[in-house]
């Protein structure tokens, strides 16, 4: 079992969301491939691999940085609209 320490932010701003999400795991060794919908770590398993497809979809911009025995960082933007 791998455990890793995770941290997150989140900031809101009057133009728009920024949330940051960050942790000391594994890393991820080919982050093109893992952002591929339906990858998955483990095929045996009954998971779909979506994570990254999905926050994309709801995202105006999504970054990842990983680095392989370190960890991970994940940041998601996301402009406001304004309604006035």
């Amino acid at each position: 079992n791998i455990q890793f320490k995770k941290t997150s932010k989140v900031g809101l701003f009057l133009i728009g969301a920024l949330i940051k999400i960050k942790d000391k795991g594994c890393g991820i060794p080919d982050i093109e491939k893992a952002m591929q919908p339906l990858f998955t770590t483990a095929p045996e398993e009954e998971r779909s691999g979506l994570g990254f497809s999905v926050m994309e979809s709801f995202t105006d911009k999504l970054t990842v940085k990983s680095i392989v025995g370190k960890g991970t960082t994940i940041i998601m933007r996301k402009k406001l609209k304004n309604n006035e």
